[in-house]
């Protein structure tokens, strides 16, 4: 349960780090509207694959069991 936490609070970290300061002031000014669209693109496949491990240590842990 703790390692789910821990998990959801990094997603969470990591998207107010990207878009509260990466987007704004790094990515926009220098790349415009394809960098931010990038940036978009980049956290949500990192999100996807943090949860992805999630659902996969789930699997690990029924399949032990039996």
């Amino acid at each position: 349960m703790t390692k789910i936490v821990i998990r959801i609070i990094g997603i969470g970290m990591l998207h107010s780090f990207l878009y509260g300061y990466l987007v704004p002031f790094v990515i926009y000014p220098r790349f415009g509207q394809h960098g931010i669209t990038f940036a978009v693109i980049i956290a949500i496949l990192i999100s996807i694959g943090i949860m992805a491990t999630l659902w996969l240590g789930k699997n690990k842990k029924k399949n032990k069991g039996e």
